[in-house]
């Protein structure tokens, strides 16, 4: 029903955090849990509204997707929420454009333009057999360029 985060005391004296699943919205605390230090309410993030739960048939473990991070067995679509990505402008210089990677949120990668040349800082420049990677060739587009 819910999910808590709960943090505690090991045997050690250090903190260890475990997301833990309670059949009510209150949570209980059994034997073997250590020190109590603190509780609170947990959800996990996706990027995306378009998520979904599934069971792998190979390892048996629940996974939200597409984000594919290992949850709870007990999850549901309701523990989940949807965090939108925010879009971050970076000023920029004449002749230069920035790209945020679409793997790597918040790593951003700078197409320079030095007369007829153009350079990036994404590994895709090594990539492309041309030498122009896909961010070069979207700002060569934009000024209309072959």
């Amino acid at each position: 029903m819910a999910l808590w985060k709960f943090v505690n005391l090991n045997k050690h004296g250090n903190f260890r955090t475990r997301i833990i699943h309670s059949e009510t919205s209150a949570l209980t605390i059994g034997q073997g849990f250590g020190d109590f230090v603190g509780a609170s309410r947990f959800h996990y993030k996706s990027r995306t509204p378009y998520h979904g739960l599934m069971t792998s048939p190979v390892d048996g473990k629940k996974y939200l997707t597409p984000d594919w991070i290992v949850v709870v067995p007990e999850t549901t679509l309701e523990d989940i929420v949807h965090i939108p990505v925010v879009k971050v402008e970076i000023p920029k210089e004449k002749n230069e454009w920035m790209f945020e990677s679409s793997s790597s949120p918040g790593l951003f990668y700078k197409v320079n333009q030095s007369g007829d040349n153009y350079k990036c800082n994404c590994p895709g420049v090594w990539r492309a057999k041309d030498g122009q990677c896909r961010h070069m060739k979207e700002v060569m587009q934009e000024l209309n360029i072959k």
